[in-house]
């Protein structure tokens, strides 16, 4: 299989998330051609592909199809579907996030040697709005059959070894306030005002939230702010607040509650708003095959601590890449269920940096979707002594 042509005609597929129809055909034929032993749609959407190997372990090797819009493609200096190869580079959207990472995979398997535990490739839709939503379905049934089971996502490292992330949870604040007339605002509360009071008030509290020395700290940012009504020469007694708290694995949804909360309580108490409610929301997803995908809008963070495993596979991947070394995403992942809720082993392992994500003109150099390949190949040789 010719890399850069998988790589090329993957871009060419849009698949934004809930679109992710046509690539999943394409990927499911794909698996057939290369001689997995069973390779099929779920009821979810997910393509998903079978390498028996026997025994009691399982090595997921997981990434995720969907992608982004393109945004305004006037930003973009190539067509964003052209797959157009430049100097070495391989442009278009999804091509490091991740379908850089998918190619690295499914060349690896290609060329795969009898293994002592099975593998379960799992390419998942809808991760770009709800990472681990879709992973989590098609795995609950799958690995209470196994006795041992290692994840790993093709999610782009530069080649490095990905061993955890922070979670990230939505929070959506309501303000209520007191319309009047904008040249008398004394006359009423401002809801709109109030968003920005809170904001400054959450902007100190973040200065004390908890860092991690390998993932960093806990941050949270404003993402978007509605407020009615709009339009009039009218104070908007309603608005909604959207932060994006990216957190530790330490940190549960009570808590994220309880801080938002007391700003709340204390604006409150100063008269400046007089409601305001934080929330983490349920998400509900329609997939591409009608799939109701669910949960909250929380996703744990996570970090791999198996000193062993990773040191000896360190070890095996400097002997593909020498500069290979510990690497933890800015971003968060599919990781975040069987990683961040379950606790199994997890593992990332891509081409591409994840800086590229989601911009115009983003790019994956062709060499490091072939070094990753190989990457994979001395992986699971090494993963034998972990099953």
């Amino acid at each position: 299989m010719n890399v850069e042509t998988l790589l090329r005609e993957l871009i060419k597929i849009p698949s934004i998330s809930g679109e992710e129809g046509e690539i999943a055909s394409y990927l499911k034929t794909v698996l057939q051609e290369i001689g997995t032993d069973k390779a099929f749609i779920d009821s979810i959407g997910n393509v998903i592909g079978m390498v028996k190997g026997g025994g009691s372990g399982l090595l997921v090797v997981e990434g995720h199809m969907d992608t982004v819009d393109i945004g305004n493609p006037e930003l973009w200096d190539v067509e964003p579907f052209s797959g157009k190869v430049i100097d070495g580079w391989v442009y278009g959207r999804g091509s490091s996030d991740m379908k850089g990472g998918i190619t690295s995979q499914i060349k690896s398997i290609e060329s795969i040697k009898e293994l002592n535990y099975d593998i379960y490739l799992v390419y998942t839709v809808q991760e770009e709005i709800a990472e681990g939503f879709a992973l989590r379905e098609a795995l609950q049934h799958v690995l209470p059959h196994y006795e041992r089971t290692v994840v790993v996502t093709g999610e782009a490292t530069e080649l490095n070894l990905g061993l955890g992330h922070r979670g990230r949870a939505i929070i959506d604040v309501d303000f209520f306030g007191r319309s009047a007339h904008a040249s008398m605002p004394e006359e009423g509360i401002n809801a709109l005002s109030a968003v920005g009071d809170y904001i400054s008030r959450l902007k100190e509290r973040a200065a004390t939230f908890p860092q991690d020395p390998s993932l960093g700290k806990e941050s949270a940012t404003p993402i978007y702010v509605r407020c009615s009504p709009i339009g009039l020469p009218q104070l908007p007694d309603t608005c909604e607040l959207r932060v994006d708290h990216r957190l530790l694995p330490s940190r549960n949804p009570e808590e994220l509650k309880s801080i938002y909360g007391g700003i709340c309580a204390e604006m409150e108490r100063l008269g400046i708003i007089d409601e305001c409610t934080p929330l983490i929301k349920e998400i509900r997803l329609t997939t591409w095959k009608g799939f109701i995908l669910k949960g909250m809008n929380f996703f744990k963070g996570w970090v791999n601590r198996e000193e062993m495993m990773i040191k000896k596979l360190l070890r095996e991947l400097k002997k593909v890449y020498p500069y290979a070394r510990r690497y933890y995403w800015m971003f968060s992942t599919d990781l975040v269920y069987p990683a961040g809720e379950l606790g199994i082993p997890s593992l990332g392992l891509g081409p591409g940096t994840e800086a590229m994500a989601h911009k115009p003109n983003e790019r994956v150099s062709i060499s490091e979707v072939e070094k990753a390949a190989e990457e994979y190949q001395s992986l699971y040789g090494k993963l034998d002594r972990f099953f």
